[in-house]
C-alpha cells in the first residue's frame, strides 16, 4: 500500500470520526474512491486508532455537560422552552392547513 492511499484512507477515518461514526473495514472500503483490500483497510484503521483525535472539549478543558448534568433550573428552562416551541409548531400547522383549504 502506498503512502498516498494510506493518507486518503486516514482522511476518510477522520471524516467518519468527525461525523460521530466509528470507522470500520466495511464502511472504509465502501467509501473509498478506489478499490481497497481488507488488509489495507485494517492497516488504515490501526493507524487511525493509534492517533485518534481527542473528543472535543469546551474552553475549560472539560466535556460539555449532558442535559441530566445541568442544574435543575436550567433543565426546567429547557423543558419550558420546548413546550413553547411545540405550541408554536401546532399553531403554524393550523395556519398552513387553513391556507391550504382557502386555496382550494
Amino acid at each position: 500500500m502506498n503512502n498516498s492511499n494510506l493518507q486518503q484512507l486516514h482522511a476518510l477515518c477522520l471524516q467518519m470520526h468527525n461525523e460521530g461514526k466509528t470507522p470500520t473495514v466495511g464502511i472504509l472500503r465502501a467509501k473509498a474512491p478506489y478499490k481497497v483490500s481488507v488488509t489495507e483497510a485494517i492497516e488504515a484503521i490501526k493507524r487511525f486508532n493509534a492517533n485518534k483525535p481527542a473528543v472535543e472539549r469546551n474552553e475549560s478543558g472539560s466535556l460539555p455537560p449532558q442535559v441530566s448534568e445541568l442544574p435543575s433550573s436550567a433543565t426546567r428552562h429547557l423543558y419550558e422552552r420546548i413546550e413553547v416551541l411545540e405550541k408554536e409548531v401546532t399553531e403554524l400547522k393550523q395556519i398552513v392547513q387553513q391556507l391550504v383549504k382557502e386555496k382550494r
